[in-house]
């Protein structure tokens, strides 16, 4: 019984740790939203601003880790790229001023002069909060099998 007046003096502080996350969640889903509109509208440059600029990743070819590939995409884009993603079951974890989202993205891809693929692939994604802004530091893409995160 002498346990209860702790475990009453704990719940607070619980709360107000989650109310403290409760801005930090709205801020981080809008930066993830407005990284899908950019990409999804091929507009690399408002993407790119929620990256560091060390930004590295792993991409679903399963090849090593590199730098993200902004000039790359930009001249995809440019030559007649097409890509639409659907974010699903996102979950986001936050570690102080660093936060970790996991989600499925439904793909639909075509390549210039190509056809379009379908995808789904797994993400993760590194953000960092700096200077008040979440920032990508690292992503991860793989394919997801079977295809349907449902």
């Amino acid at each position: 019984m002498r346990k209860l007046p702790h475990i009453l003096s704990v719940i607070p502080l619980l709360l107000f740790v989650n109310l403290a996350h409760a801005g930090d969640q709205e801020d981080l889903q809008a930066t993830m939203d407005a990284i899908t509109t950019a990409w999804t509208s091929g507009d690399v440059d408002t993407a790119q601003k929620h990256f560091l600029p060390e930004v590295d990743n792993f991409d679903i070819d399963g090849g090593l880790l590199f730098p993200m590939a902004f000039d790359d995409t930009r001249a995809a884009f440019a030559a007649g790229l097409q890509f639409k993603v659907q974010v699903v079951h996102p979950d986001i974890i936050f570690y102080g001023d660093t936060a970790i989202v996991r989600a499925y993205q439904i793909r639909q891809v075509t390549p210039p002069g190509g056809t379009l693929i379908n995808m789904t692939v797994r993400a993760t994604v590194v953000f960092v909060k700096q200077k008040g802004q979440w920032k990508v530091a690292h992503w991860h893409a793989s394919y997801l099998t079977p295809p349907n995160p449902k």
